[in-house]
């Protein structure tokens, strides 16, 4: 991996380096196994045009997911840093598409792809949730209190239960006022991290559009803050992205 460095977007935190070819899970495993801290991901950055770069995103397991959403934010910083693009404001290329992106200084800000979700409801015990996505899944769940959850265990559950075959991303969350929400992320092939962009996205949308929230908030996860507003039917999310 070549100019490597430890970046983390809201308490995700990634190894990002130049793209140098296509890499197998065993190398990206021996990668994590070598970093100097737990990572949740690795990502290689490829420069496609002075307007544009494409996000290679591995989740510290070896295998691809379809979207990370503080990945493409850490992938963004990098590529202004490194002069892989010219202005502060260009596309990050990732499998589900093209997406803008906007920098201030250490605040990244992408406009964002519009989850679904499904009104149905899906009960795994005593809870209940609803499946949502952006590219890739998510099972979100109101809860009372999100730090009194059994993260590992609420998985285990989920995963016998047997209606995520190919697995999801599981966010409990707990609504404290109309524009302020705590959260907590088990996430597929990582475990439990300190903040999820898309599992945010799929939150906020979710309970924006049942008018459950305003169309300006906050998801408090425990690596942070992440901002997002509705603003002219588009989705925005912004938060802070550093170098570890």
């Amino acid at each position: 991996m070549s100019n490597f460095v430890y970046m983390s977007g809201t308490g995700n935190d990634f190894i990002v380096g130049d793209y140098i070819g296509d890499v197998s899970d065993i190398q990206i495993i021996a990668l994590v196994s070598d970093s100097e801290i737990d990572v949740d991901g690795v990502i290689f950055v490829e420069k496609l045009n002075s307007k544009e770069v494409k996000m290679h995103y591995f989740n510290n397991d070896g295998t691809k997911a379809e979207l990370c959403v503080n990945g493409v934010r850490c992938t963004a910083k990098y590529a202004l840093d490194n002069d892989l693009v010219d202005s502060d404001k260009f596309f990050v290329l990732a499998p589900i598409g093209s997406i803008p992106v906007s920098i201030y200084e250490n605040i990244v800000e992408i406009e964002a792809p519009i989850p679904i979700y499904d009104n149905n409801p899906i009960s795994i015990g005593n809870l209940k949730g609803i499946a949502s996505t952006v590219g890739n899944p998510h099972f979100l769940i109101e809860v009372d209190s999100v730090k009194d959850i059994d993260l590992p265990k609420l998985n285990r559950d989920v995963v016998a239960s047997g209606y995520f075959p190919q697995g999801v991303n599981i966010e409990i969350y707990q609504v404290l006022e109309n524009n302020f929400i705590n959260a907590r992320v088990y996430e597929r092939g990582v475990g439990e991290t300190d903040a999820c962009g898309s599992g945010a996205l799929c939150m906020f949308n979710y309970l924006y559009k049942e008018k459950l929230i305003d169309s300006e908030g906050i998801i408090n996860y425990p690596g942070g803050d992440i901002s997002l507003r509705f603003e002219n039917e588009k989705l925005y999310l912004s938060g802070e992205v550093r170098y570890l």
